[in-house]
């Protein structure tokens, strides 16, 4: 099984565990909610649920710029989509590795509430803030080498995981590192959030 594959399987099982496309380089933050432009340029999610509660409104595919992943390391042309639709729930996501395919990034925009991530989290997160939201970061030791990052957001949660390619690695990366730099590469995407 290639990395990628590794990758998005784990990424699937996480989102179940803690909820349970080409990116458009010419894409700018969205306009304020309610603005007359974001309702006409906005289009239909990839997905929805059935379950009352809010659309998921920040699709990583698309509202995530080229310029943004490449200022935190990412490969542009590396994306996949790595959604999770669910009646209860819906997580639209995407993944990207680095040039050198040494990390691979999985990004889910979801609509389980805050409150919802911080009770399945609890036990192994930090509560922190991302460019003035509420957010976690989340380490967990028998998920082989992965950290991640939670956002508050207005229709949920964003969740940006960062998992290591041991095969690709030329050194073991230590526990305590594996979360290095993954509060700014959270920070630059949160910018795009409405």
């Amino acid at each position: 099984m290639k990395p990628k594959s590794i990758f998005a399987a784990l990424a699937v099982a996480a989102a179940v565990a803690l909820s349970a496309c080409g990116a458009d380089s010419t894409n700018t933050a969205p306009e304020p909610a309610g603005s007359e432009s974001q309702a006409a340029d906005t289009p239909e999610p990839r997905h929805t649920d059935d379950s009352g509660r809010p659309q998921v409104g920040f699709d990583p595919c698309l509202d995530i710029p080229d310029s943004a992943l490449i200022e935190a390391g990412y490969d542009p042309a590396s994306e996949e989509e790595a959604d999770f639709p669910a009646g209860a729930y819906t997580f639209l996501g995407c993944q990207y590795d680095t040039k050198e395919v040494q990390y691979g990034l999985n990004v889910l925009s979801g609509n389980i509430t805050f409150a919802e991530e911080l009770e399945k989290v609890k036990d192994y997160s930090t509560p922190t803030e991302i460019n003035g939201r509420q957010a976690l970061v989340e380490v967990r030791q028998e998920m082989p080498n992965g950290c991640s990052v939670s956002i508050e957001t207005d229709y949920g949660v964003l969740i940006i995981a960062r998992d290591t390619f041991r095969t690709h690695s030329t050194q073991e990366i230590p526990y305590d590192t594996w979360c290095d730099g993954l509060e700014e590469t959270a920070s630059i995407f949160a910018r795009h959030l409405p």
